[in-house]
């Protein structure tokens, strides 16, 4: 079993089963000799630690292929996982034995709780012929361990029925799946429906004007992305949005009466932590009246009536948009081979600017230095600078 730690973490279990005791000679499961492979977790699954144990003769395999975030990605945010080739090297190496389906969201979907996946997961590989136990036994256990008794066993069930059944169980997942935009022209158009949520038709506008006039793909992909995230940034009209939009998908989510709280550190009423980071606090589900309000604001963005415009950090985001479009007015008519590169990173820089507040105020003192270390190049035809230290 691997990656079935429901706090977190990678997790191997080796386990064996006989009928008595003096059957089992070895705890651990040899290099290639795992009769069965009950993956919590893709990620842990498709690892070498893992896939060694396993062989095509002998392994069937069932694994939750929810694309999970690792522990990695808080420390370096352009870690991405490659959950295509995570896939295709379970199926290598186990041919038609593996199954895989997204156990994490079919519990969210049938019983409100990711937690229950591995039951689910469990349930699917008993169903499967890969766990040597009676169902009465499986029952039985479940029953005697007594923690929500009737939602695991629901969940057992579900995961034999998700076994024989893998076309209807993704089906159910479907109308929740949003189908992302994939072509250029797509992604283009997505984000400019996005900055007329934000904003209005003026501001997608904006962004088409210096869009539309790239005509090199990579580069004009890259000043779609880093355009929109400046255009874009996160400030309390659109916080209030978003607040509201989530409100509207956790009730659509669960049933009931559902009470609702939000963390939030709000400009002048947050005090500092030891860390220099604004501290939130917790507010009811009546702070959506006010929110309601404030999303409907959002027409003051930018302008001098703007109240929260003033704060160093958003006369800093409305600087780095100016000066955006500045350095592209600059560096798109020197597109040659030679400065190609440095003008996809010139454009592609904003993306580097992540987080809020201090966070935000350190990423983009680095994204200045890295800026002024492209242009400088892309003013030299291409020739190299030396970056200033940090």
């Amino acid at each position: 079993m691997a990656g079935l730690a429901q706090k977190g973490g990678a997790v191997h279990i080796h386990c064996r089963l006989a009928e008595a005791p003096e059957d089992i000679s070895a705890i651990r499961v040899a290099t290639g000799e795992a009769h069965a492979l009950i993956g919590g977790d893709l990620v842990v699954s498709a690892g070498a630690k893992t896939l060694g144990l396993t062989s095509r003769e002998r392994t069937g395999a069932v694994v939750n292929s929810h694309e999970i975030i690792t522990g990695d990605f808080t420390r370096n945010p352009e870690f991405a996982l490659p959950f295509d080739r995570l896939s295709l090297a379970l199926e290598a190496r186990l041919g038609e034995a593996v199954q895989m389906f997204d156990a994490t969201e079919l519990a969210k979907h049938l019983m409100g709780d990711s937690i229950f996946s591995n039951m689910m997961i469990f349930g699917a590989s008993w169903q499967r012929g890969l766990i040597p136990l009676s169902h009465g036994a499986i029952e039985a256990a479940i029953k005697l361990n007594g923690a929500a008794v009737e939602r695991n066993l629901r969940a057992f069930e579900i995961g034999r029925w998700a076994a024989v059944h893998p076309q209807e169980a993704a089906a159910m997942l479907s109308p929740t799946v949003v189908e992302l935009p994939k072509s250029l022209e797509e992604k283009i158009a997505y984000r400019a429906a996005h900055l007329t949520a934000y904003q209005g038709k003026r501001l997608a506008k904006r962004y088409r004007a210096l869009v539309d006039g790239i005509e090199d793909e990579a580069l004009r992909e890259a000043v779609a992305q880093g355009y929109h995230k400046l255009l874009s940034y996160k400030d309390e009209y659109e916080v209030a949005r978003l607040m509201l939009d989530s409100e509207a998908r956790a009730r659509e989510a669960f049933d009931g009466d559902l009470k609702l709280s939000f963390h939030l550190a709000p400009p002048i009423l947050s005090k500092e932590g030891s860390d220099g980071r604004p501290q939130k606090r917790r507010f009811g589900q009546w702070i959506l009246t006010p929110m309601k309000l404030l999303a409907r604001l959002k027409a003051l963005r930018g302008t001098p009536l703007d109240p929260f415009g003033y704060t160093a950090e958003r006369k800093m985001e409305r600087a780095l948009i100016t000066q955006y479009e500045a350095d592209m007015a600059e560096a798109l008519p020197r597109l040659t081979a030679e400065t190609r590169d440095l003008i996809l990173a010139l454009a592609e820089l904003p993306l580097q600017i992540r987080g809020f507040g201090p966070v935000k105020a350190a990423n983009e003192a680095k994204a200045a230095k890295r800026r002024e270390t492209l242009l400088a190049a892309i003013r030299q035809g291409g020739n190299p600078v030396k970056e200033a230290a940090e």
